[in-house]
């Protein structure tokens, strides 16, 4: 009861003055008693409805103040325990011992995510708690992954506050780092070897280069290179569920990570070049709306990265094309097929598609689509913006070219070869198929079996997981044996009913 206290102390030194007053002065001061009454009054109300005074609570149990002055916490803590876990503390108290601390909710988003996960960290209620929640990020994040985090904090009554957002970065902390920069590359390694760091950032400055020459386009975001020299090092930091490892891999739109050690570093600038070209791929059109086509990311990718279709991948796609059985790039807009033998076909499809892009339309051209796409337009109004054709116009366009055996240019931008002539990706050969309209089983052979699949059909492929390459020869020996023994049965039969007639005769 503070502020009555002071304000009748504020009355009392007020009669006092009164009191030494002339007394015209007082009849002054009398006439203006009722209007000096509701004065008083106000500011009595107000010392009782005032900030900290507990009057109201006393008699109506209604709680008074803001939430943010009933509850308080220090700064909330996070520790990376690396391969393992982040730890996020906080400690809070409550201003008033009756009214205990019953919830507290970690908050938090990785990188450019905008899903705001939630924790429950482990407390015991209270007036004065300290939480701990334990995030075991083993196989989820991958190095350099910003982790942004706040806590909510809530009292038995309701009141409550959000600690300010922080952010924590997961960090490889095994290997002391080191790191060069270019432009918006930057390359980091922990191997004692200068040249590892250079030789990556040099390729990833190439591949740039190349983009923005070719296409128009430049990064709107630095990009960090994790070079490890070691295998088990490198796939413990990146393996997680679910992704293929490949000597490169990316994360988010600002982070590629290489196994670069001798001697696949071929291999692993070819798969760099790739991941360098999804990153720049991602940030240019990634939007809140909808996803751009995979087919264009995929071919995107590869044909930046210097990958070029076979002769004799070439030649499956215009025998596909000439008899309508590519697969439609619609059916290509989300993930790649399952089936080895349409995944083969789909990407070369990708490939050979992006390329006839980039030799039929002008560069200016294709980054407005990537704008349009950036843009959250969709397949048909991007490609219209940007090239002037719908998805269907420049897939008859890309098609056409493959029916009549137009040469495509050849991909001759930081050429890597590759191991047995085969595709980067591990792929087999698309082969000619049994006219459903996919493509058949990918099992290596001469094409002059191509006709076992027309005769056998889909169940190519399940002979193929009993006899592997050797499908088609056991086919074509099976289908000899059936056709020579019923031609025996034939010829037999024909050959009694002769006889027999030329004995009744």
């Amino acid at each position: 009861m503070e502020h009555i206290q002071y304000l009748l102390r504020a009355l009392c030194a007020s009669q006092d003055v009164i009191l030494h007053l002339r007394r015209t002065d007082i009849a002054r001061w009398s006439a203006n008693v009722p209007r000096r009454h509701w004065m008083i009054s106000v500011l009595a109300l107000v010392s009782l409805l005032g900030p900290g005074n507990s009057f109201l609570d006393y008699v109506f149990h209604v709680p008074v103040g803001h939430a943010d002055s009933l509850v308080d916490s220090d700064p909330a803590l996070a520790e990376v325990d690396f391969g393992n876990e982040i730890r996020f503390l906080v400690r809070a108290r409550s201003a008033r011992a009756d009214d205990p601390l019953t919830s507290v909710l970690l908050l938090y988003r990785v990188d450019e995510s905008a899903v705001q996960n939630t924790g429950v960290p482990s407390f015991q209620p209270g007036a004065v708690v300290s939480a701990l929640y334990r995030w075991r990020v083993s196989g989820v994040l991958l190095p350099g992954a910003e982790v942004r985090y706040q806590f909510q904090i809530e009292t038995k009554s309701g009141a409550k506050i959000t600690t300010p957002e922080q952010s924590v970065t997961y960090n490889d902390t095994r290997f002391d780092w080191r790191q060069v920069k270019s432009g918006k590359v930057t390359a980091h390694w922990h191997s004692t070897d200068a040249n590892t760091g250079q030789a990556i950032l040099d390729e990833a400055t190439r591949t740039l280069n190349r983009i923005e020459r070719e296409f128009g386009l430049v990064p709107d975001r630095p990009i960090s290179l994790y070079a490890y020299v070691r295998a088990p090092d490198y796939a413990s930091a990146v393996a997680t569920s679910g992704r293929s490892l490949d000597y490169a891999v990316g994360a988010g739109m600002a982070r590629v990570y290489v196994l670069y050690a001798e001697p696949n570093t071929s291999e692993a600038l070819m798969a760099l070049r790739r991941e360098i070209a999804r990153t720049v791929f991602d940030q240019k059109t990634t939007n809140p709306f909808s996803p751009p086509p995979r087919w264009l990311s995929v071919g995107f990718s590869r044909y930046v990265a210097g990958e070029d279709v076979p002769a004799e991948n070439q030649k499956v796609l215009t025998d596909f094309a000439q008899n309508n059985r590519l697969l439609a790039l619609k059916t290509l807009a989300g993930n790649m097929p399952t089936t080895d033998r349409e995944r083969a076909l789909a990407l070369e499809e990708s490939l050979s598609a992006v390329k006839y892009m980039a030799g039929a339309y002008a560069p200016e051209k294709i980054r407005a689509m990537f704008d349009a796409f950036k843009d959250g337009n969709t397949v048909d109004d991007a490609l219209k913006k940007g090239l002037g054709n719908t998805l269907d116009q420049f897939e008859t366009k890309w098609k056409n070219s493959l029916r009549l055996g137009l040469p495509q240019k050849p991909n001759t931008a930081n050429p890597t070869p590759r191991a047995g002539g085969a595709t980067s990706s591990g792929n087999a050969l698309p082969r000619t198929g049994s006219g459903t309209g996919s493509a058949t089983s990918a099992s290596p052979g001469p094409e002059s079996l191509a006709f076992v699949d027309l005769v056998f059909g889909q169940s190519v492929d399940f002979w193929q997981s009993l006899f592997g390459e050797r499908t088609r020869y056991v086919l074509l020996g099976a289908l000899i044996f059936i056709v020579t023994s019923v031609g025996a049965v034939v010829i037999g039969s024909i050959a009694g009913a002769i006889r027999r007639a030329r004995d009744e005769g």
